[in-house]
């Protein structure tokens, strides 16, 4: 072999010795680390909750959303619904200098009610009445406040008789009806009068600026359901309008001939909203609902059943201490909890009013249940959950609740017990609104607001007997 032959295997067999001397030097020590066995537990328990009924006959009604009516069901019981509201006022009137004192016509109220937002029989005639508050509605109002005392029965400000179904507007109105069904209330000409020299006075005009002080001079209203049975309707605005009118000259042909045109007066019609209910002020309803004997004797059987609005609530004890113990069965391995979700199966009952279950149900501590609305808060999968009903499943799940069980399982071993309020819980019927923010590969869901649900009647019958818990945890043994 020639020199240069010798040195050219040389050079080709280095890379394999290089290889073979960097196989030689590998370590052991990283690879003792993932010695071991690393098993799943997936565990479903089905257990019979310690569930109780109890009655809810008073609870906090403030909310923008307004029910109006009266009702009687066999299976649900009888509803009786007014409202109390502050109003909010415009900071400025909009309307031309032109327009004086002696062009406005009148005041008008509208309440607005979303169309298939109703209870009942929507072609059930009703009436109502609308009067002024004579004095300032208390800041701890619930749902059983009596307006005797705020306002002068003798005196309504305005009556209507209406239904909510679009059946009794004229054709015209039936044809162009849209999503929601207005109930207009004439409130008269001099209180639309009084209101618009108000407003022109600069002195007069800066009681309009605050909330705090126009509620001084005009402390709200009062609406109650004055005649008619069998109709619950939801309200989901109420706005003040004044209505004035005003001559325009429009170019219009001459009568009697074919081309010649000439300017004749008309009378035009406007109107501007310059009061409203918003929630920068105080609303609430006033409900009085009477439990049906079908539903009380449902509960003296045993059943567990919650309604809406107000009536009956349903509280039991969460089995966290059987999870806990399950997970801590052997102290000697790496535990890591990967999920806990819960599910309650539920379903209406029957009735002839269309009458369902409640759409979300909050799921919450006992003890901070009173805070948690007090305080407008969120659920946070630590105390309080919610959950959508399922119609398919015919049941309520309750995901996300890792973090309460992590906190429970270092109480444990800190403290070697879990207390009773940490697994004492309420199931309130709430009304959810959620934010979903897109991300790069997924989008995430926000609550943003969480309040008692006073949307509609509804009954919910829970099986408390079969709620069924979804427990998961990776165990790993070290070698």
């Amino acid at each position: 072999m020639t020199l240069s032959k010798l040195l050219k295997a040389v050079l080709l067999a280095l890379p394999v010795i290089a290889m073979a001397s960097c196989e030689d030097n590998v370590s052991s020590i990283g690879s003792s680390l993932v010695n071991g066995e690393v098993t799943i537990t997936a565990d479903t328990l089905t257990t019979d909750l310690k569930a109780e009924t109890i009655v809810e006959s008073t609870f906090d009604a403030r909310t923008q959303t307004k029910l109006l009516g009266r009702l009687n069901v066999p299976e649900y019981g009888s509803l009786n619904c007014s409202f109390v509201s502050q109003l909010l006022s415009s900071t400025k009137m909009t309307i031309p200098d032109s327009i004086t004192a002696n062009d406005v016509d009148s005041m008008r109220m509208c309440l607005i009610v979303r169309r298939g937002s109703l209870t009942g029989d929507s072609l059930s005639p009703q009436q109502l009445k609308v009067y002024g508050l004579t004095k300032q509605l208390p800041s701890k109002i619930d749902n059983n406040f009596d307006p005797t005392g705020y306002y002068d029965p003798s005196k309504p400000m305005g009556t209507k008789s209406y239904t909510l179904s679009s059946i009794a507007m004229n054709d015209s109105m039936y044809k162009n009806a849209g999503s929601y069904i207005n109930i207009p209330i004439n409130l008269g000409k001099e209180l639309a009068v009084k209101t618009f020299n108000m407003y022109r006075d600069p002195e007069q005009a800066k009681v309009f600026q605050w909330p705090s002080s126009f509620n001084k001079i005009f402390p709200g209203l009062y609406v109650e359901q004055n005649f008619g049975n069998g109709c619950v309707g939801l309200i989901s605005s109420l706005n003040v309008y004044t209505y004035w009118h005003y001559t325009k000259q429009v170019y219009t042909k001459k009568e009697g001939t074919e081309d010649e045109y000439e300017y004749v007066p008309h009378i035009m019609r406007d109107s501007i909203c310059l009061f409203s209910s918003q929630p920068e002020v105080l609303s609430s309803n006033i409900i009085s609902y009477k439990v049906s004997d079908h539903i009380k004797n449902l509960v003296n059987e045993g059943k567990q059943i919650i309604t809406t609005p107000g009536g009956y609530a349903v509280k039991f004890k969460f089995p966290a201490q059987e999870l806990v113990d399950r997970y801590l069965a052997n102290l000697d391995n790496m535990s890591v909890v990967s999920l806990l979700n819960f599910e309650i199966p539920a379903e209406e009952i029957k009735n002839d009013y269309d009458i369902s279950v409640a759409p979300y149900m909050l799921m919450i501590r006992s003890d901070k249940k009173e805070e948690f609305f007090a305080q407008n808060k969120v659920p946070d999968n630590k105390t309080s959950f919610y959950a959508e009903y399922d119609s398919d499943k015919k049941s309520y799940f309750f995901s996300g609740m890792r973090s309460y069980i992590l906190e429970l399982i270092d109480k444990y071993r800190k403290e070697g017990k879990i207390e009773d309020v940490d697994v004492e819980f309420t199931l309130v019927p709430v009304l959810v609104d959620t934010e979903t923010v897109d991300g790069y590969n997924s989008s995430t869901t926000y609550v943003t607001r969480c309040a008692p649900y006073i949307g509609r009647p509804t009954i919910t019958d829970f099986d408390t007997k079969k709620a069924n818990v979804y427990f998961s945890f990776s165990r790993q043994v070290i070698e």
